[in-house]
C-alpha cells in the first residue's frame, strides 16, 4: 500500500505546494456550488478561479508544445485541433508545433515538465494547471497524462457569443480525488466490435476516466485469441473474438488517451466458455456448450487438479505479455456450488487439505492463482467474493455487493474499488449514481488509514441487454456523473447543476463521434419508418426500460433474442419526465401557483394525452409495437388525471372520493412495468394527484 500512495504524493509535490500557496493567499477561490452555475465543465475541477474577459478562437489558433517530448502529446494536440474544428466549424491549418518551429506567442502553449511511465500505472500523476487570459492559454502538467486531462478541460470551456467562439479567462488547478476511475464493458454475453470499444474510450477520455475493464470471458463466450490454446477462440467464441493484433491496437489507442486496460478472465465460476474448449479442466464430466441464457450456471473449473494450474500458468503467461497493465482481473464471483458438492474426488481433496467449505476451496484456488500471476508480474484483482485472509494485501477487491464489502476489505487492509451503485444495466438515473460515493460516511465507517485503501470505483456495463446498436445509450451520458463523483471534490453535490452540465456534455459527446443519440433514432425508425419516427420518439421519450432483474423475470431471454423492441431503444433516463417533474415541483412550492408554470405543465400533458389517437394506427402497423399500444393508453389516462388534478389545485377544491379511488387504481397499474418499461412521467404526475388529494 505504501509504495502506491507514497509515489502518488511524491510525484505531485510541486502541484500540492502551488495549491497550498493559493489557498493561503485567497482561500475563497476554491469552487463552491454557487460558483458552478455558468460553467459547462464535467467533471468539475478541484480549483477554479474566474478571470476577466475571454480568449477568442479564430483560424489563427495554434498550439506550441514545450518541455518533455512524448509521442502521445503531438497526437493529443492534433486530436484536440480536430475536435475544436468540429465544435467551431473553423478549419485549422496549423498543426501542433515543436519548440523550435512554433511561433513565440501561440494561442495555446502546452508545457510538460516530466516524462510519462512506459506503462501507465495507478500512481500516474494526472494533475495539471490551465491558465487562460485574453491573449493566450497555457496548459502545464508534470506528466503527459496531466496534459491529456487538461486538453479535455480546455475543449469543454469552448463557447460562443454574439462576436466569436472563445474560451473564458480562468485559472484551473486540478487533480483527481481517486486514482481509479473505470468503466467495465462486458463483451462476452453480447459481442462488441473494436470500433464500439474505441468510441467508448474516446468518451471515457472526455470525462477523465482512466481504467477500461475488459470483461473477456464468461459462460456465453471467450473473446480473445490465444495462440497457445487456440480452441478457446475456435470453439468457444462463435467466431466473435479479438485477435491479438486488435487487442494491442486497442491498448495503444487507450494509452494515447491516458487509459489503462485491465483484462478480466472469469474463474473458477462463469467458466462455461473455458470448458467448451477444454472440458478436461471442469469439476464434472462434459461435454459443455456455449450458454445462450443469462444467470449463474453450474460449470466451474476444478481446483483439485494440478493440470488446471499448469494450463493457467501457460495461459496467463501469454496474456500477461499481451496486456501490459500491472493488474489482472480473475473474476471470482458467483461460483455455483453444485459441481464441487457433487464430486466425491473434490470433497476428498477438501478433507485432505483441511478446507472446511467451498469458500476455503475457492481461496485455495485463488492463492495458487495469485502465485501464478505474481510469477508473470501481475497483481490480482477480483470481485468481493475473493476476499480471504489467505491472500496477500497486494490484491484489489472490487465490491459489487455493497458498501459493507468495500469497508470489510479496507478493515482487513486490502485495496478496494466500488462498483455497487454504478451498475448501468440496472437503469438507475444519473442522480442515483452521482450520489453513490466510495467514501460515503453514511454507509462506510473507516479510519483515515483505511480510507487511503479505497482506490476509487468502476461503472459496469454488463452485456445481457446491449449490442453494438444500443450500448452507448446505456453507458452515456450517465457514466459522466460517475466520472465526476470519482474525480471532483466531495462537495460537488448539486444535482440540478449536474444535470445542466450533463446535457451540455451529452451534445459534445455526439459531436465527437459517440453514437448514442443517432442509434436511438435509428432504432425507432426501424420500427415505424422514417416519416413516423418523430411521433414514436415523443412516446419513447416518456418511457424508461426496466433493469436487468426486471427483464430477466419478465421472460426467458437468450443471446439469440433480437434486441429490437421498444424496451431496447428507449433511453435509461427520461429527460421529458425530469423536465415535467421540475415544473411540477416549482408549481407546488409556489404559494401563488404561477400561471406560467401551470400553462407549461398543461401544454405538456395535453400533447402527451392527445398522442394516443394518431399513434394507434402507427403502432398497429408494426408487430414490434403491439405491446406498446396499452402503454400509450395508460400514458393518456395519466395525463388526463394530471390535468384534472391541476383543476382541483387551481380551484382549491378537494376531489371527490370516486376520483381518488380511480386515480389510485390507475397508479397501481402505471407504476408497474409494462412491456418491460416504466412510464417515466407517472411519478411526476402522481405529485399533482397527491397535492389535489391533500386539499381539505
Amino acid at each position: 500500500m505504501i509504495d502506491v500512495m507514497t509515489k502518488m504524493k511524491i510525484a505531485s509535490l510541486p502541484f500540492l505546494v502551488s495549491i497550498v500557496i493559493i489557498l493561503i493567499v485567497n482561500p475563497t477561490h476554491m469552487t463552491t456550488a454557487k460558483d458552478k452555475v455558468s460553467w459547462h465543465l464535467m467533471p468539475m475541477p478541484m480549483y477554479l478561479e474566474a478571470g476577466q474577459g475571454k480568449l477568442c478562437i479564430d483560424n489563427s489558433f495554434c498550439i506550441r508544445l514545450t518541455g518533455h517530448r512524448d509521442s502521445r502529446l503531438p497526437a493529443a494536440a492534433s486530436r484536440m485541433l480536430q475536435r475544436l474544428q468540429r465544435i467551431t466549424g473553423i478549419p485549422f491549418t496549423a498543426s501542433p508545433a515543436g519548440e523550435t518551429s512554433a511561433p513565440k506567442e501561440a494561442t495555446l502553449e502546452i508545457h510538460c515538465s516530466g516524462s510519462g511511465e512506459p506503462v501507465q500505472s495507478i500512481s500516474a500523476d494526472e494533475s495539471y494547471t490551465l491558465e487562460i487570459d485574453t491573449r493566450r492559454a497555457r496548459l502545464a502538467a508534470p506528466s503527459p497524462i496531466g496534459i491529456l486531462r487538461g486538453l479535455e478541460t480546455f475543449l469543454q470551456l469552448v463557447d460562443l457569443d454574439d462576436q466569436s467562439f472563445f474560451v473564458p479567462a480562468v485559472k484551473i488547478i486540478d487533480r483527481p480525488r481517486f486514482p481509479w476511475r473505470g468503466l467495465l464493458i462486458d463483451v462476452s454475453r453480447h459481442w462488441e466490435p473494436g470500433d464500439v470499444i474505441k468510441r467508448n474510450l474516446d468518451a471515457m477520455a472526455a470525462v477523465k476516466m482512466n481504467v477500461f475493464h475488459w470483461h473477456l470471458s464468461d459462460d456465453q463466450g471467450f473473446r480473445v485469441e490465444s495462440r497457445r490454446f487456440p480452441k478457446l477462440q475456435k470453439i468457444a467464441s462463435e467466431g466473435k473474438y479479438y485477435t491479438q493484433t486488435e487487442v494491442r491496437e486497442i491498448i495503444d489507442y487507450a494509452r494515447d488517451r491516458g487509459i489503462r486496460v485491465i483484462p478480466e478472465f472469469d474463474m473458477p465460476g462463469h467458466a462455461t466458455a473455458w470448458l467448451v474448449a477444454y472440458p478436461e479442466l471442469a469439476s464434472a464430466p462434459g461435454p459443455y456448450q456455449i450458454e445462450r441464457f443469462w444467470g449463474v450456471f453450474e460449470p466451474c473449473l476444478d481446483p483439485a487438479q494440478n493440470r488446471l494450474y499448469s494450463f493457467l500458468d501457460s495461459f496467463i503467461g501469454e496474456m500477461a505479455a499481451l496486456f501490459p497493465d500491472a493488474y489482472f482481473h480473475i473474476g471470482g464471483d458467483e461460483v455455483h456450488p453444485k459441481q464441487w458438492n457433487s464430486s466425491a474426488r473434490i470433497q476428498s481433496f477438501k478433507e485432505r487439505n483441511g478446507l472446511k467449505d467451498n469458500r476455503d476451496l475457492q481461496a485455495y484456488f485463488n492463492k495458487r492463482l495469485q502465485k501464478i500471476l505474481e510469477k508473470h508480474g501481475k497483481k490480482m484483482i477480483g470481485w468481493d467474493e475473493i476476499l480471504h485472509p489467505d491472500l496477500p494485501h497486494s490484491i484489489v477487491v472490487q465490491s459489487w455487493r455493497g458498501q459493507k464489502y468495500l469497508a470489510e476489505s479496507a478493515h482487513r487492509g486490502y485495496l478496494g474499488i466500488l462498483s455497487y451503485g454504478y451498475y448501468l444495466d440496472h437503469m438507475q438515473p444519473a442522480s442515483f449514481h452521482f450520489k453513490m460515493d466510495p467514501l460515503d460516511p453514511e454507509n462506510v465507517e473507516l479510519t483515515q488509514d483505511e480510507k487511503k485503501l479505497i482506490l476509487g470505483g468502476e461503472a459496469c456495463m454488463w452485456g445481457e441487454f446491449v449490442n453494438p446498436e444500443n450500448i452507448e445509450s446505456r453507458i452515456w451520458p450517465r457514466t459522466a456523473a460517475i466520472a465526476e463523483r470519482l474525480w471532483s471534490p466531495v462537495d460537488v453535490q448539486d444535482i440540478p447543476d449536474m444535470y445542466r452540465r450533463l446535457e451540455y456534455l451529452n451534445d459534445r459527446l455526439e459531436l465527437f463521434g459517440l453514437m448514442h443519440a443517432s442509434h436511438y433514432r435509428a432504432m425507432l425508425q426501424r420500427m415505424v419508418g422514417d416519416e413516423k419516427a418523430d411521433m414514436l420518439k415523443t412516446i419513447a421519450d416518456l418511457l424508461q426500460p426496466s433493469g436487468l432483474g426486471g427483464r430477466v423475470r419478465a421472460r426467458k431471454y437468450s443471446s439469440l433474442v433480437p434486441l429490437n423492441r421498444m424496451v431496447d431503444a428507449v433511453l435509461p433516463e427520461s429527460k421529458a419526465a425530469r423536465y415535467l417533474g421540475n415544473l411540477i415541483d416549482k408549481l407546488l412550492a409556489d404559494p401563488q401557483r404561477s400561471p406560467d408554470l401551470d400553462q407549461k405543465i398543461r401544454e405538456s400533458l395535453v400533447r402527451w394525452r392527445d398522442i394516443k389517437d394518431p399513434a394507434k394506427p402507427v403502432l398497429e402497423q408494426s408487430f414490434l409495437l403491439a405491446e406498446v399500444e396499452p402503454v400509450v393508453d395508460t400514458v393518456s389516462q395519466l395525463c388526463t388525471a394530471g390535468l384534472k388534478a391541476l383543476e382541483y389545485i387551481e380551484s382549491n377544491e378537494p376531489p371527490p372520493k370516486a376520483w381518488q379511488l380511480e386515480t389510485s387504481l390507475l397508479f397501481q397499474k402505471a407504476e408497474k412495468p409494462q412491456a418491460e418499461m416504466f412510464i417515466a412521467i407517472a411519478p411526476q404526475i402522481k405529485k399533482l394527484v397527491d397535492a389535489a388529494d391533500a386539499i381539505r
